[in-house]
């Protein structure tokens, strides 16, 4: 009976071990699969649900962070054959080779045309059709299904606009992309058209003309709804209508902010012709600019805004020079070498080794500072340099030195374990002619003392 007993258990004990290695086998494997897929799905475009998984060869699939600027956003400009060598080409010579992305040209079915420009012949889609309301819509479809997880974001353009490359990407750098939204310039309609536009509450939709902009999400959750909005239509407009499209499947609606009028520019002046003139100071900073019905004007208006961008530049140069210009780290020059010319072009000091900041007005330059530059307002520079000032006062009557000194904006100081904190003063006389003052100030010696504990007789 104990021999039998004895098998029996350990039996028993070897389908327990069996069992338990296969139950943890399993659930090991289906804990590894589920990780795996949730770090798969994490590095996917947001809502990029059936997106193509990366070739073998990639180490990782790509993050939204890990997407370069180019893939920032994918622009769709509407246009006809017989724009392509007028229009479409002034906008792809002008600002659509500086394009954050992807440009591309589309047009209808008709006839034969060569071209250099980047194009897309939309399929059952008339090159004529107006107003655009299907091939706008197309449009659309094409880049959702063919582009619509790899950019973050999806611009629809006329051909008769102007965009600022580098202001519609720093705009675009500063939203979340994995979020919806619906961008433009905000319109109601004319005035008669006001409450009939089929639009919830009169809510704005965004004007077609300057450009409406769509992050991916929102494109690959209206994209299926397209064709039934086409069916369903109010008005003969194509922009309201993909308002009311856009509003029907994902209840958003464009922004109400003032300041999109501004960043999406739509100029009504269109008789005389628009951007034909100049810009005012508040138009120079907007994104798009609408309508340019003559190429030329597409040339004219990159001329200006890059000769704006150019004195920017310029002006930062000259900042980056000035400050070039004072800081100083291995000694100081003497006045005596004969290519001075400046009087405090550099001052001199028969010391070397300790780095010297230079004090100009109200601006420290120096190589300690984390920007080359600090307020004289910081650590108490102010009050260092106020009490040195005086202290070369009174020097000056003490020894009687009656020469008519004006002392410059510009000084220099350091501080020093070994000489402590001093002031290299310059001063102007004669013209031309420099007087440099030094002043120290040493620390006190160390001295120490012993501290009693608390609640000791000592105390």
């Amino acid at each position: 009976m104990g021999r039998r007993a004895s098998t029996r258990m350990f039996r028993d004990f070897l389908c327990s071990l069996a069992i338990g290695f296969l139950t943890g086998f399993i659930t090991s494997h289906t804990v590894f699969v589920v990780l795996w897929r949730r770090q798969e799905a994490a590095c996917r475009l947001p809502g990029g649900w059936g997106r193509p998984r990366p070739p073998p060869t990639d180490p990782k699939p790509q993050c939204d962070t890990d997407i370069p600027t180019e893939r920032l956003v994918f622009i769709g400009v509407m246009t006809a054959r017989k724009y392509l060598k007028t229009r479409a080409d002034a906008i792809y010579k002008t600002w659509g080779k500086h394009a954050p992305g992807r440009l591309v040209f589309f047009v209808g079915t008709g006839e034969n045309y060569e071209t250099s420009l980047p194009v897309i012949v939309l399929s059952d889609v008339a090159d004529d059709d107006y107003p655009p309301q299907r091939k706008s819509f197309e449009m659309l479809r094409y880049m959702s299904s063919q582009h619509g997880h790899d950019f973050h974001w999806f611009m629809r353009l006329d051909d008769d606009v102007f965009v600022n490359t580098e202001h519609l990407r720093t705009f675009l750098n500063s939203i979340n992309s994995s979020k919806h939204a619906y961008i433009g310039h905000p319109g109601v309609g004319k005035v008669d058209e006001k409450g009939h536009l089929g639009l919830h509450d009169d809510k704005p939709y965004c004007m077609g003309g300057p450009g409406v902009i769509l992050s991916g999400p929102t494109l690959r959750h209206v994209a299926p709804h397209l064709l039934g909005c086409l069916n369903d239509t109010v008005t003969s407009h194509e922009d309201s209508e993909l308002g009311r499209c856009v509003e029907k499947v994902t209840g958003l609606s464009c922004t109400i902010a003032r300041e999109f009028d501004g960043m999406f520019s739509q100029s009504y002046n269109e008789e005389t012709g628009a951007w034909t003139v100049g810009l005012k100071a508040e138009k120079q900073n907007a994104i798009s600019f609408h309508p340019i019905k003559q190429p030329m004007y597409q040339f004219s208006l990159g001329i200006m805004l890059s000769a704006k961008t150019l004195r920017e530049k310029m002006k930062h140069m000259a900042v980056l020079a000035r400050e070039k210009y004072f800081i100083k780290t291995s000694g100081f020059v003497s006045f005596d070498d004969p290519d001075v010319k400046n009087c405090w072009a550099s001052p001199c000091d028969v010391d070397s080794g300790e780095v010297w900041s230079c004090v100009n007005a109200y601006d420290v330059f120096s190589m300690e500072s984390p920007n080359l530059r600090t307020s004289i307002l910081h650590k108490g520079r102010a009050f260092g340099l106020a009490e040195a000032r005086h202290a070369l006062g009174q020097f000056l009557k003490r020894e009687r030195i009656r020469k008519r000194l004006r002392l410059s904006p510009i000084s220099y100081q350091r501080v020093s374990p070994e000489r402590g904190f001093e002031h290299v003063l310059v001063t102007r006389y004669a013209k031309a002619k420099c007087l440099l003052f030094r002043s120290r100030q040493k620390f006190d010696p160390i001295h120490f003392r012993e501290i009693p504990p608390r609640g000791s007789k000592l105390a």
